[in-house]
């Protein structure tokens, strides 16, 4: 016989722990299903530096005592001020040891409406039958490809969320193409290991986000505190509309829109610049052609610059397309109301098939642009609370901790 639980949350990274510390904090029965922090310990590059401040990098948790801060005083970690990948890998063990020891780390193949609830089918042959089912599975399989880099032989071009470790083109030539974070990222930290690398874009020049807050400087002022929200995302307006959900939720479709726009557009961490300061940029042109050869992959640019590299790594972002999880069965996805491939989420972030709820990465078009960073966990996981426990009426919930704010 199939177990059965109230609740199966799928993935166990930032949003699906805060979904479950807040589910079963309010007695809600909860299986949670994933490897801990999976996405950001195989898709994310060894030396990677977080791009949010301290006080924007703790999963939500309905207790105090469970923040980033939290687990640097109990483990005795002096922690950097952004993190590194390496200490925030370390805090989400910690944290998932407290929220969910129970973590059932078997692989989800497929979910399907079964009566009024669903079907949680496991590559063991398992199942799991649920009333409801939250996916909080981020980025996977999303990936942003390049036209032009489609035919080039496999082993010569990647996506920048295939890889850990960076150190295995030690010796190579690699061309990144990007102005995002996690293209300049990757592009410093493969600079740091001598490798030859060379960064294009279409974009005219890198957008530097602002410098970090020194951890010796002295309080901020009343007028810098409320210059920006606490959560590390957007500017003055945007960024404290993004920083209330619910109220970006009410807005009209063209608002919605813009925040969106000026809040995750491809901008880089002030802290890179110092690392990218030797590496080439080629910028303003696309690509138009790229072949491989004996000697390489040569890039041909709109301009007629020829471009050449070992291998070539995309980090041009993501596009958002929830079949593209592989997850859901046929009759969820022609169930499913979307936008642009995202889901049209409601209260609690849940879809048009009821029961069915879908956080991170896919809630931006919904709940806004925080939702693409740890931060939103703060809103995600009350506001899935509330819903599945029945509660109505208006909230006015932040993206963020109250202790962070003024830090």
């Amino acid at each position: 016989m199939a177990d059965t639980t109230e609740v199966a949350v799928v993935g166990a990274g930032p949003y699906g722990l805060a979904a479950t510390a807040f589910l079963r904090h309010q007695g809600t029965e909860t299986h949670t299903f994933g490897e801990v922090m999976g996405s950001w310990r195989h898709q994310m590059p060894r030396g990677m530096i977080l791009r949010s401040k301290e006080r924007a990098s703790s999963i939500g948790h309905p207790v105090p005592g469970h923040t980033i801060t939290a687990w640097a005083r109990a483990t005795g970690v002096t922690l950097d001020n952004p993190a590194s990948l390496e200490h925030f890998l370390a805090y989400g063990d910690w944290f998932a040891a407290r929220v969910v020891p129970d973590l059932d780390t078997r692989r989800v193949t497929r979910v399907a409406r079964e009566g009024s609830g669903f079907t949680v089918a496991l590559a063991d042959g398992d199942r799991v039958h649920a009333e409801r089912v939250v996916l909080a599975v981020g980025l996977h399989n999303m990936e942003r490809g390049v036209p032009e880099l489609a035919d080039l032989p496999k082993g010569t071009v990647s996506h920048v969320a295939e890889h850990e470790d960076l150190s295995v083109f030690a010796g190579r030539r690699v061309l990144v193409v990007g102005l995002g974070q996690s293209a300049l990222e990757n592009a410093a930290i493969l600079a740091d290991l001598g490798v030859d690398v060379t960064v294009t874009a279409r974009a005219t020049a890198v957008h530097w986000l602002g410098p970090h807050r020194p951890a010796d400087a002295p309080p901020p002022t009343f007028r810098q505190r409320w210059r920006v929200p606490p959560t590390d995302v957007g500017g003055r307006a945007t960024g404290w509309l993004a920083a209330a959900p619910e109220t970006y939720r009410r807005l009209p479709e063209r608002l919605q829109a813009e925040v969106r726009r000026r809040c995750l557009f491809p901008a880089g961490s002030h802290n890179l610049r110092a690392r990218l300061e030797h590496v080439p940029f080629e910028l303003g042109r696309r690509i138009t052609s790229a072949t491989a050869g004996d000697t390489g992959v040569t890039v041909t640019l709109a301009d007629g610059t020829v471009l050449t590299a070992d291998h070539v790594m995309i980090g041009s972002g993501y596009d958002i397309d929830v079949a593209r999880y592989g997850l859901l069965d046929d009759g969820l996805l022609d169930g499913l109301a979307l936008a642009d491939g995202s889901p049209v989420l409601g209260p609690g972030f849940e879809t048009s098939v009821r029961g069915l709820h879908v956080l991170g990465a896919p809630a931006v078009r919904s709940f806004g642009p925080v939702n693409r960073f740890v931060t939103g966990t703060w809103y995600a996981g009350p506001e899935l609370a509330r819903r599945v426990a029945g509660r109505r009426g208006p909230t006015l919930r932040v993206a963020y901790p109250v202790g962070a704010f003024g830090r």
